[in-house]
C-alpha cells in the first residue's frame, strides 16, 4: 500500500538538514515517498505569527509526527500510520507551501559550541570582607558575584534559552590555592596581595516547548579581573596629624588646630 507523504522540492529525495542547520523549501504531495520516515517523523510544526511555517526536526516534546497532504486521510492510510507510530497527523494546504526545515537534534560538540560562542555569562567580580584595613594576621573572606544566568535569545530562527551555572572555582590567593566558592585567607606578610579567580560555568540550552535542557561540554572558563590588596602591619599604627589652621587669638599648647 502506498503511503501519502510529501516531497521536499529543491532537496534530494530523503535528504534532511544536518543537526543545527536549516533549509528553506516548499511542500507538495507525493505517494510512496521515503521523506516521511526520514525527515518528518518525530518533528514539530511551528506556526509563526507572520504566517510562516517551521518544521522542527529532532524535537523531544510530544507532538504530531507526520505531515499529510491533501486534506483528509483514508481509513487504510490512517490505520497504516497508526501502526507505524505516526499519530495526530497534520494536513497542509495550499500546495507548494513555503516552509523552513530546522534540525535541532544532537549536534556535534564542535558545532554546538560554534553556535553558542556569541553567548557568555557576565565576567565574575571579586569581593572581599572586610573591604578596608587589610592587615597581617587578620582573616579576609573572599567571594564573587558568579551565579546562575539564563540568556534568552534566538538561534536557527527559533527562540532559545542558554543557561550558565557556576560549577567550579579556582582561587589564587598569593601562595594559597582554593576551590571553595567563598574562601578565607589570613595574610602573614605585608605588601601586595594579588587575588585571581577563574569560574568554570556549566552550559545548557533548550528550545522552549521543543526540547529539554541539553548540557554542553566542557565547561566554559571565565576569569575575573584580578584584585590587588595592600597588606599593612598593625604593630605600628600611623597617627594622622591634624593640619594647623589660622586662629584669631594666640596659639597655646594643646589648643585644637595649633
Amino acid at each position: 500500500m502506498l503511503l501519502a507523504a510529501l516531497i521536499l522540492i529543491g532537496m534530494h529525495q530523503g535528504a534532511c538538514p544536518t543537526a543545527f542547520s536549516s533549509t528553506n523549501t516548499t511542500i507538495g504531495a507525493l505517494s510512496n515517498s521515503q521523506v516521511l520516515s526520514i525527515c518528518v517523523a518525530n518533528s514539530v510544526l511551528v506556526h509563526g505569527s507572520n504566517g510562516s511555517i517551521t518544521l522542527v526536526v529532532g524535537a523531544t516534546s510530544p507532538a504530531p509526527r507526520c505531515l499529510i497532504y491533501p486534506n483528509g486521510l483514508s481509513p487504510d492510510l490512517t490505520l497504516n500510520l497508526l501502526e507505524s507510530g505516526h499519530v495526530n497527523c497534520w494536513s497542509l494546504y495550499p500546495p507548494a507551501q513555503s516552509v523552513l526545515i530546522v534540525n535541532v537534534g544532537k549536534p556535534s560538540t564542535s558545532k554546538i559550541r560554534e553556535a553558542l560562542k556569541s553567548f557568555s555569562p557576565q565576567v565574575p567580580v571579586i569581593s572581599v570582607s572586610p573591604s578596608s584595613d587589610f592587615l597581617i594576621n587578620k582573616t579576609l573572606k573572599f567571594s564573587s558575584n558568579a551565579r546562575t544566568e539564563t540568556v534568552v535569545s534566538s538561534m536557527l530562527n527559533l527562540p532559545v534559552r542558554i543557561r550558565f551555572t557556576p560549577k567550579t572555582f579556582s582561587w589564587n590567593l598569593g601562595s594559597q590555592i582554593s576551590h571553595s566558592a567563598s574562601p578565607n585567607f589570613t595574610p602573614r606578610t605585608t605588601g601586595e596581595l594579588i587575588v585571581n579567580l577563574g569560574v568554570g560555568y556549566g552550559i545548557e540550552y533548550e528550545f522552549p516547548g521543543l526540547t529539554s535542557w541539553m548540557a554542553v561540554t566542557p565547561n566554559l572558563l571565565s576569569n575575573a579581573i584580578p584584585l590587588l590588596l595592600e597588606i599593612g602591619d598593625n604593630a605600628n599604627p600611623k597617627h594622622i596629624l591634624q593640619a594647623p589652621r589660622l586662629v584669631l587669638r594666640p596659639c597655646s599648647p594643646g589648643r585644637w588646630g595649633c
